[in-house]
């Protein structure tokens, strides 16, 4: 018996919904299924831990015995470097502030204030968040992985991630799990060594935290150096010292004008999480990377380094939103917080 066979078109069809499904199977395993581990909760083994004073003990919150952090030695000489605007950061600064304290917290092992700032930038209104924390001891400043799991496609949201952690203070992280490379340290543990391009920003154990170019980055090192965690975002901000760098390892899309979010080191034991919302005519712009930078600098901080921002960026206190992300924010793969004492 004869079989008909089926026309050109007919077979062009097939081949290409065969061709569509198998590409919807890769997108779907890649960037969708959810691809992970569940994260080992205490630590192997234990470690010295720097004590600090808070404010209330009458300390100001630093370890005098330890040595300040070096600045930083950056070359920018690669071509993804991007120069600062200088223009961008002198009218930072010299814009007039409106500083509002929204809440305040003092704990067993932390103290924090919350204020809000309010400007205006070239004609358009900029708000944000700026948290002032100081800890006892370094291992306060905590990281949690969106549903207490390592991998990629694993998202919640930030407010969430927060209630079930116990976060009195909660801001958004490097989203890791979108990246094929990052080096990932968590509350001691090593997860990932790849940076890729990207700047890392280490916080030690004694309560220092420094900013590394990808080309100068040895994870093996730094954890032999005590890191407690890792994040792979960027770019640095400031050079180690307070002040702008003069070039940023960032992309044109990240450098343009855009909600952010970002941490920043005064000294160990004292440190800054900072949120700026954005996109939203009339309430606020956002800030382009020469801005954060100078935000960063003028609230005190050496060191400073931009996280995930965008709809990323929120900033939570006490199982609460007190940002206000674009389009009430989305799931991302983790978080950076300070427990409540209970």
């Amino acid at each position: 018996m004869n079989r008909r066979r089926l026309p050109v078109w007919a077979l062009v069809v097939i081949d290409l919904a065969a061709a569509a499904v198998c590409v919807g199977l890769v997108l779907l395993v890649l960037y969708i299924v959810p691809q992970g581990s569940m994260v080992e909760q205490n630590e192997t083994e234990e470690e010295a831990v720097t004590q600090f004073s808070l404010p209330s003990e009458g300390g100001s919150g630093v370890d005098l015995n330890i040595t300040p952090a070096s600045q930083n030695d950056w070359s920018h000489a690669d071509t993804m470097s991007l120069a600062a605007d200088q223009s961008e950061i002198a009218n930072f600064l010299a814009a007039e502030k409106t500083r509002e304290t929204l809440q305040e917290y003092a704990g067993d092992t932390s103290e924090i204030c919350i204020d809000q700032v309010s400007c205006t930038i070239d004609g358009e209104p900029v708000v944000y968040f700026s948290a002032d924390i100081y800890v006892s001891t370094t291992k306060a400043v905590q990281t949690a992985f969106a549903k207490n799991m390592y991998g990629r496609n694993i998202r919640d949201f930030v407010s969430s991630m927060a209630r079930q952690n116990h976060a009195i203070l909660a801001i958004s992280g490097d989203s890791y799990g979108e990246s094929d490379s990052a080096c990932v340290i968590r509350n001691g543990v090593l997860y990932d060594s790849n940076p890729g391009t990207s700047d890392v920003c280490v916080l030690f154990r004694d309560g220092v935290m420094k900013t590394y170019a990808a080309a100068d980055f040895d994870a093996d090192e730094i954890v032999a150096q005590g890191a407690w965690q890792a994040w792979t975002f960027g770019p640095s901000l400031l050079d180690g010292n307070g002040a702008v760098l003069q070039a940023f390892h960032s992309t044109e899309y990240l450098n343009k004008i855009n909600p952010r979010a970002a941490i920043g080191y005064v000294a160990p034991g004292h440190y800054k999480f900072v949120v700026v919302d954005g996109r939203q005519d009339g309430y606020s712009a956002g800030v382009t990377m020469s801005q954060l930078a100078a935000l960063m600098q003028e609230e005190g901080c050496m060191t400073a380094y931009n996280l995930d921002g965008g709809k990323s960026a929120v900033m939570v206190y006490d199982g609460k939103q007190i940002s206000k992300p674009i389009g009430a924010g989305r799931t991302i793969s983790d978080i950076i917080y300070i427990g409540a004492d209970t």
